[in-house]
């Protein structure tokens, strides 16, 4: 088979459809191993000796020299693991027949069948890959001749493999953890596509794997019952990596929500009707609702049942003290707390000027000084009476 005209549609629909088909064994290699040998030449080189090595002889007894080296050839040919399905089949078909049958093979089946596995491999590489090894693949099938197709599975699929592999580095930084981040940094700057492709395929595992530890010990010191104890449970463990990561992203917001709903429905007991209004609101809707409600909601809530007691006329109800007469002791906590807000004991008046026995400028201080005025007035209106009554009767004698 020559190698110059392009693969004609037909050709490339049906390695498209192979490809569907064929074993996951044929998926593309990590970038730093050998790929498999794509540019088979038409005609075979025949080993003169047993190619195992093994000294016996693997011709038929009636067989000639040649058919012998060709059998020893398709043997070798079987036993390579970079053999394709289609190779495989054309050379046991090859060597159960005759003599001309594995001639045929050799110098021309073997490379038209290597070729069409060539093709089944390119569209496997194309659907598994990322953006820019799926352009390179597509361009391959598309110019469809033997030497586009080998250049991409000698060289394009990884050069094409590691512009995606730096695209999934950068997109791990956002949020990731000190060791991502640091490790991430380095090799966008500096690592080789073979150092890239490991730690895209198994490398960063291990390493957010410690990141996410460090993360859950962090949240023990303001995390909830639930999920406290369930963080404890699963360091307890010695987890794998996977099991970290499943916490991280799903469980750990499961046992948040948990101790939200806990603590929302411990307000409800004695709440006001606003504050119960929301926290009931807050139960029946997300766990998004719920943190909102535990973090702003129920404060807006409190606030309106505070403002309610006040009545419209600015009284604070039947203690008949003024609004803002008196400051409860200790606001609301945003956790559990189960109160409105208001106030839960008496408030006792403090006398002006101290908090001992009423002082001489306080208020009953003016009674006792218009009680001596009048008294003294009273003294002084007798005397004269008196003076007068003695002077009349001086005159009479």
């Amino acid at each position: 088979m020559k190698n110059g005209p392009a693969v004609k549609l037909p050709r490339i629909a049906s390695a498209a459809a192979a490809a569907a088909m064929a074993p996951a064994v044929l998926l593309a290699s990590p970038a730093f191993a050998a790929p498999a040998a794509v540019d088979r030449p038409a005609v075979a080189t025949v080993p003169d000796t047993d190619p195992a090595g093994g000294g016996q002889s693997a011709d038929k007894p009636d067989e000639d020299p040649q058919a012998a080296k060709d059998r020893a050839a398709i043997e070798a040919i079987l036993a390579d693991p970079a053999s394709g399905p289609g190779v495989r089949a054309a050379a046991e078909k090859a060597l159960k027949g005759t003599a001309a049958d594995m001639r045929t093979f050799l110098e021309v089946e073997w490379a038209k069948q290597q070729f069409e596995d060539d093709l089944v491999r390119v569209a496997q590489i194309e659907a598994a890959g990322g953006p820019a090894v799926k352009k390179a693949a597509a361009a391959a099938l598309h110019t469809g001749t033997r030497e586009a197709v080998t250049a991409f599975l000698k060289e394009g699929q990884h050069a094409a493999r590691f512009e995606d592999d730096k695209v999934e580095l950068a997109r791990m930084l956002p949020g990731a953890g000190k060791g991502i981040t640091e490790a991430v940094n380095k090799l966008l700057s500096s690592g080789t596509r073979e150092q890239v492709r490991e730690f895209v395929q198994t490398g960063q595992h291990k390493v957010r794997a410690e990141d996410d530890r460090v993360l859950l010990l962090g949240m023990l010191k303001d995390a909830g019952p639930g999920l406290k104890d369930g963080i404890v449970k699963l360091l307890e463990k010695n987890p794998t990596p996977e099991e970290l990561r499943t916490f991280v992203t799903t469980t750990q917001h499961e046992l948040r929500d948990g101790d939200n709903t806990a603590a929302i429905r411990a307000m409800l007991g004695d709440a006001g009707p606003e504050l119960k209004k929301a926290a009931t609101a807050a139960l029946g809707g997300t766990a998004a609702d719920r943190a909102e409600f535990l973090k702003t909601g129920q404060h807006t809530a409190r606030a309106k049942d505070k403002d309610a007691q006040g009545g419209k006329d600015g009284s604070a109800g039947k203690g008949g003290a003024t609004s803002g007469s008196a400051k409860p002791s200790a606001e609301a906590g945003s956790g559990s707390g189960s109160g409105s807000g208001s106030g839960g004991g008496t408030t006792k008046a403090t006398p002006a000027g101290g908090s001992g026995p009423l002082a001489s400028t306080g208020a009953n201080a003016g009674v006792a000084v218009t009680a001596g005025a009048g008294a003294a007035a009273l003294g002084a209106g007798a005397g004269l009476l008196y003076a007068g009554r003695r002077r009349r009767a001086a005159a009479k004698g």
